[in-house]
């Protein structure tokens, strides 16, 4: 019967066990990964059920939100109303810590839930750059709404408004309000008197921002990730529909991607991701530029919102549908929201869209006004997304409010004034993960993912070495044996 010495024995053990470890460590790699991403699923998936770890961020969110508000004040009124070019001087920011908490939450049984969320917010005094009380010289919105409003109203009807404007102390196309109440509203003394003479006539304050304090802003149905976690976050439906009807062609009505607060997982191949807006009444695409890190040296993914998103329909003929109607156009780098605004007592207000600064803007628009400088890192819309997780960990949602503005037969208060798109202020939505969030990111499952990589390598490593030094060890004892018979040889 064959037998093994000992030596051999031991020399195929060890040989055994080195392959068995290499092998061991090669099976590691896909199996530690699958590993991973089911405990990553576990971890981002929406759900109430105590192992969805991201359901508490999901449902409040705790890390810290703001949005910071820049006004544009308007340095030569007296210029402006004899026809000239507005000068402006950027105020701000007047920053406002925003919390969100999700309510009304129903879980549906084909893998969504359906929610409102409401929207609060505080101001800051140490992250702003001067007070609530700040006055501010700007455009008189209650003027610019009704003179786009009644524009095709008889020029004598049009007339007696604009007296009646005058009697009531509005005499100009501008006005100079506290920051707060530009924001958040004010009472004007117009409504004032017209809600008291009109039967139905109940909106007496005006605001850029009025209404969205303490209130939602839309009900959401959205994948929870349960089904198909490339869908989490997905809205499927708003405020109980697949589509908007703001806006001129089906495909620029459609309701895609998620509303920002979080993404799908295994973004590492990923070109782009769809965002709605619900303050744009339309969805938006974020294309992939750049690899970055957090301020913790987490590595990102940067999504950045390009030229073409609010590009004219001759450049982007899929944009075409924001055209209302499609037959006016407005320039590049423009969208007209008045569609998307919700009427006030029968009067839309004329608000225009774009990025801060008039950033990709149309260059006869940038040089209507004086003041504004575009900067790309500055003023662009952008959001830096953690791959494994798909959590967006830095976030600067950016849009500036712009009142479309031209001479108005009967109404003297803009009867010298240029057609402009009017810069009023601009918006950053803006969050960056605290020090604590990310801290648990990295020891919940960067720190497991680095212990197993390490162990996946050092057994490569190690496998691999004691086959090599058992193949030396086979080699020299093969030597010794080959020069002893030599040696045997020469002697006989």
């Amino acid at each position: 019967m064959f037998r093994l010495k000992g030596c051999t024995k031991t020399y195929l053990a060890v040989t055994v066990t080195g392959a068995l470890t290499v092998v061991f460590g090669v099976v590691l790699f896909p199996l530690g990964d699958y590993l991973i991403r089911e405990q990553i699923k576990k971890k981002v998936v929406i759900a109430d059920n105590g192992d969805s770890e991201s359901y508490e961020i999901w449902q409040e969110n705790p890390i810290p939100l703001y949005m910071a508000f820049y006004l544009f004040n308007v340095d030569n009124v007296e210029e402006v109303l004899s026809g000239g070019k507005p000068m402006l001087t950027e105020r701000g920011p007047y920053t406002y810590r925003e919390h969100r908490v999700k309510f009304d939450i129903v879980w549906n049984q084909n893998g969504t839930v359906t929610y409102r969320q409401n929207r609060t917010f505080a101001f800051v005094p140490e992250m702003s750059n001067g007070s609530e009380s700040d006055m501010v010289h700007t455009l008189n919105p209650l003027i610019a709404s009704l003179a786009q409003g009644f524009r095709y109203l008889p020029s004598a009807i049009k007339s007696i408004i604009s007296t009646v404007l005058k009697m009531t102390g509005t005499r100009s196309v501008f006005v100079q309000r506290p920051v707060q109440e530009l924001i958040w509203g004010y009472n004007d003394p117009v409504l004032v008197t017209l809600s008291q003479f009109i039967p139905g006539f109940s909106q007496t304050a005006v605001g850029y921002f009025i209404r969205k304090n303490y209130t939602d802003d839309g009900l959401y149905t959205v994948e929870t990730g349960d089904q198909n976690i490339n869908n989490l976050g997905t809205i499927t439906r708003y405020n109980g529909k697949k589509h908007v009807d703001v806006w001129t062609t089906p495909w620029t009505n459609m309701v895609n991607g998620t509303d920002g607060s979080c993404a799908p997982p295994f973004l590492f191949d990923v070109n782009s991701v769809e965002v709605f807006q619900s303050d744009t009444c339309r969805s938006v695409k974020l294309d992939y530029e750049k690899e970055v890190s957090s301020p913790q040296g987490i590595s990102l993914k940067r999504y950045t919102l390009g030229p073409s998103t609010f590009a004219n329909a001759s450049v982007n003929p899929d944009n075409l549908g924001f055209c209302t109607p499609q037959t006016n156009c407005l320039p590049s780098g423009l969208q007209n929201n008045t569609a998307c605004e919700k009427p006030v007592d029968g009067v839309r207000v004329p608000l225009i869209l774009s990025l801060p600064h008039f950033l990709y803007v149309d260059p006869d628009v940038q040089n209507s006004v004086d003041g504004l400088k575009p900067v790309v890192h500055d003023h662009e819309t952008r959001m830096d997304i953690e791959p494994w997780t798909g959590f967006p960990m830095q976030i600067n949602k950016r849009i500036q409010i712009n009142f479309f503005v031209e001479q108005v037969e009967g109404f003297s208060q803009m009867q010298n004034i240029r057609r402009l798109f009017f810069p009023i202020l601009w918006m950053d939505e803006n969050i960056v993960i605290d020090n604590e969030h990310a801290d648990k990111i990295k020891d919940e499952m960067f720190l497991p993912m680095s212990i197993l990589l390490g162990v996946k390598i050092g057994l490569l490593v190690v496998g691999c070495l004691i086959l090599i030094a058992i193949t030396l060890l086979i080699f020299r004892k093969r030597y010794k044996e080959n020069h002893s018979d030599i040696c045997k040889s020469t002697l006989k």
